[in-house]
Protein backbone atom coordinates (compact mmCIF):
# COMPACT_ATOMS: atom_id res chain seq x y z
CA UNK A 1 0.00 0.00 0.00
CA UNK A 2 1.64 3.42 -0.68
CA UNK A 3 -0.23 6.90 0.17
CA UNK A 4 -0.77 10.13 -1.26
CA UNK A 5 -0.18 12.73 1.13
CA UNK A 6 -2.84 15.99 -0.16
CA UNK A 7 -1.15 19.40 1.81
CA UNK A 8 -3.12 22.16 3.11
CA UNK A 9 -2.69 25.63 1.64
CA UNK A 10 1.05 25.41 3.50
CA UNK A 11 2.71 23.08 1.07
CA UNK A 12 5.02 21.13 0.90
CA UNK A 13 6.63 21.78 4.77
CA UNK A 14 9.26 19.85 6.53
CA UNK A 15 6.29 19.09 9.31
CA UNK A 16 4.11 17.29 5.89
CA UNK A 17 7.19 15.43 4.95
CA UNK A 18 8.41 14.14 8.15
CA UNK A 19 5.05 12.89 8.67
CA UNK A 20 4.95 11.32 5.24
CA UNK A 21 8.55 9.19 6.03
CA UNK A 22 6.33 8.04 9.30
CA UNK A 23 4.53 5.49 7.10
CA UNK A 24 7.56 3.49 6.01
CA UNK A 25 5.98 3.23 2.60
CA UNK A 26 6.18 4.37 -0.45
CA UNK A 27 4.33 7.74 -0.56
CA UNK A 28 4.26 10.90 -2.41
CA UNK A 29 3.31 14.47 -1.13
CA UNK A 30 0.98 16.88 -3.57
CA UNK A 31 0.96 20.30 -2.67
CA UNK A 32 -0.38 23.21 -4.36
CA UNK A 33 3.09 25.02 -5.36
CA UNK A 34 4.82 21.95 -7.17
CA UNK A 35 6.72 21.03 -4.33
CA UNK A 36 7.84 24.77 -4.48
CA UNK A 37 8.45 26.16 -0.54
CA UNK A 38 6.53 28.74 0.51
CA UNK A 39 8.19 30.49 3.58
CA UNK A 40 5.62 33.20 4.52
CA UNK A 41 4.69 34.85 7.87
CA UNK A 42 1.03 33.93 8.76
CA UNK A 43 -2.38 31.85 7.28
CA UNK A 44 -4.05 34.86 5.53
CA UNK A 45 -0.76 35.17 3.77
CA UNK A 46 -0.73 31.94 2.42
CA UNK A 47 -4.38 31.72 2.01
CA UNK A 48 -4.04 34.48 -0.75
CA UNK A 49 -1.05 32.64 -2.02
CA UNK A 50 -2.93 29.44 -2.52
CA UNK A 51 -5.76 31.30 -4.11
CA UNK A 52 -3.52 33.16 -6.08
CA UNK A 53 -1.24 30.12 -7.46
CA UNK A 54 -3.87 27.36 -7.36
CA UNK A 55 -7.30 27.69 -6.12
CA UNK A 56 -9.99 25.26 -5.22
CA UNK A 57 -10.98 23.98 -8.42
CA UNK A 58 -7.39 23.56 -10.22
CA UNK A 59 -6.54 21.63 -6.85
CA UNK A 60 -9.32 19.40 -7.25
CA UNK A 61 -8.22 18.78 -11.32
CA UNK A 62 -4.74 18.46 -10.11
CA UNK A 63 -5.41 15.61 -8.00
CA UNK A 64 -7.66 14.48 -10.05
CA UNK A 65 -5.27 13.44 -12.58
CA UNK A 66 -3.12 12.39 -9.58
CA UNK A 67 -5.51 9.81 -8.95
CA UNK A 68 -5.98 8.72 -12.06
CA UNK A 69 -2.31 7.69 -12.70
CA UNK A 70 -2.49 5.74 -9.74
CA UNK A 71 -0.70 2.24 -10.25
CA UNK A 72 -0.84 0.88 -7.13
CA UNK A 73 -3.50 0.53 -3.64
CA UNK A 74 -3.48 4.00 -2.60
CA UNK A 75 -4.27 5.54 0.71
CA UNK A 76 -5.03 8.95 0.58
CA UNK A 77 -4.09 11.20 3.24
CA UNK A 78 -5.11 15.31 2.65
CA UNK A 79 -5.60 18.45 4.68
CA UNK A 80 -8.38 21.04 4.69
CA UNK A 81 -8.17 22.72 1.06
CA UNK A 82 -6.54 19.70 0.39
CA UNK A 83 -8.70 17.84 2.10
CA UNK A 84 -11.81 19.05 0.01
CA UNK A 85 -10.41 18.77 -2.95
CA UNK A 86 -9.51 14.86 -2.37
CA UNK A 87 -13.30 14.65 -1.87
CA UNK A 88 -14.23 16.51 -5.13
CA UNK A 89 -11.57 14.46 -7.41
CA UNK A 90 -12.27 11.16 -5.32
CA UNK A 91 -15.93 11.63 -7.25
CA UNK A 92 -14.61 11.54 -10.87
CA UNK A 93 -11.53 9.29 -11.16
CA UNK A 94 -11.72 6.39 -12.89
CA UNK A 95 -9.40 4.74 -10.56
CA UNK A 96 -9.28 1.83 -9.07
CA UNK A 97 -6.48 1.78 -7.23
CA UNK A 98 -7.63 4.48 -5.05
CA UNK A 99 -8.67 2.49 -1.41
CA UNK A 100 -9.73 5.30 0.76
CA UNK A 101 -9.85 9.32 1.17
CA UNK A 102 -8.52 10.29 4.78
CA UNK A 103 -9.28 14.03 4.98
CA UNK A 104 -8.43 16.57 7.85
CA UNK A 105 -10.86 19.59 8.65
CA UNK A 106 -12.36 19.55 5.10
CA UNK A 107 -13.90 23.16 5.24
CA UNK A 108 -14.76 23.51 2.05
CA UNK A 109 -16.37 20.66 1.74
CA UNK A 110 -19.92 21.70 2.87
CA UNK A 111 -19.99 23.32 -0.45
CA UNK A 112 -19.79 19.92 -2.67
CA UNK A 113 -22.55 18.24 -0.63
CA UNK A 114 -23.70 17.07 -4.10
CA UNK A 115 -20.97 14.62 -4.40
CA UNK A 116 -20.81 11.13 -3.15
CA UNK A 117 -18.02 9.32 -2.01
CA UNK A 118 -17.31 6.72 -5.04
CA UNK A 119 -14.60 5.57 -2.74
CA UNK A 120 -14.24 5.16 1.00
CA UNK A 121 -14.27 8.06 2.46
CA UNK A 122 -13.30 9.35 6.39
CA UNK A 123 -13.35 12.78 7.61
CA UNK A 124 -11.94 14.11 10.90
CA UNK A 125 -13.54 17.07 11.55
CA UNK A 126 -12.28 19.72 14.19
CA UNK A 127 -14.47 20.16 17.27
CA UNK A 128 -15.37 23.94 15.81
CA UNK A 129 -15.30 25.94 12.50
CA UNK A 130 -16.41 29.30 13.02
CA UNK A 131 -17.50 30.04 9.24
CA UNK A 132 -20.80 26.70 9.68
CA UNK A 133 -22.20 24.18 11.96
CA UNK A 134 -19.98 21.08 12.54
CA UNK A 135 -22.51 19.29 13.36
CA UNK A 136 -24.86 19.86 10.52
CA UNK A 137 -21.93 19.06 8.03
CA UNK A 138 -21.68 15.76 9.47
CA UNK A 139 -25.07 15.08 9.55
CA UNK A 140 -25.29 15.61 5.83
CA UNK A 141 -22.18 13.69 5.05
CA UNK A 142 -23.10 10.86 7.39
CA UNK A 143 -25.67 10.14 5.54
CA UNK A 144 -23.63 9.27 2.49
CA UNK A 145 -22.89 5.33 1.16
CA UNK A 146 -18.83 5.11 1.37
CA UNK A 147 -18.77 7.69 4.01
CA UNK A 148 -17.56 7.89 7.98
CA UNK A 149 -17.11 11.31 9.54
CA UNK A 150 -15.48 11.55 13.34
CA UNK A 151 -15.51 14.86 15.28
CA UNK A 152 -12.73 15.30 17.23
CA UNK A 153 -12.17 17.99 19.96
CA UNK A 154 -9.35 19.62 18.48
CA UNK A 155 -9.45 22.90 16.27
CA UNK A 156 -8.85 23.51 12.41
CA UNK A 157 -4.64 22.68 12.17
CA UNK A 158 -4.17 20.36 14.40
CA UNK A 159 -2.32 18.04 12.60
CA UNK A 160 0.24 20.89 11.58
CA UNK A 161 2.77 21.87 13.57
CA UNK A 162 2.66 25.36 11.98
CA UNK A 163 -0.69 25.99 13.02
CA UNK A 164 -1.65 27.61 15.92
CA UNK A 165 -3.81 24.76 16.64
CA UNK A 166 -1.57 22.28 16.27
CA UNK A 167 -2.02 19.74 18.96
CA UNK A 168 0.82 16.94 19.62
CA UNK A 169 -1.73 14.57 21.68
CA UNK A 170 -4.03 14.89 18.39
CA UNK A 171 -1.46 14.41 16.00
CA UNK A 172 0.54 11.46 17.74
CA UNK A 173 -3.41 9.38 18.03
CA UNK A 174 -4.45 10.31 14.20
CA UNK A 175 -1.31 9.23 13.49
CA UNK A 176 -1.74 5.97 14.75
CA UNK A 177 -5.36 6.30 13.14
CA UNK A 178 -3.69 6.65 9.83
CA UNK A 179 -1.21 3.66 9.93
CA UNK A 180 -3.97 1.41 11.31
CA UNK A 181 -6.36 2.25 7.54
CA UNK A 182 -3.42 1.12 5.82
CA UNK A 183 -4.24 -2.62 7.58
CA UNK A 184 -8.17 -1.54 6.70
CA UNK A 185 -7.69 -0.86 3.26
CA UNK A 186 -5.89 -4.25 1.96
Amino acid sequence: MQYLVISDIYGKTPCLQQLAKHFNAENQIVDPYNGVHQALENEEEYYKLFIKHCGHDEYAAKLEEYFNKLSKPTICIAFSAGASAAWRAQASTTTTHLKKVIAFYPTQIRNYLNIDAIHPCEFIFPGFEPHFNVDELITNLSAKNNVRCLKTLYLHGFMNQQSQNFSEYGYQYFYKVIKTANSEAH
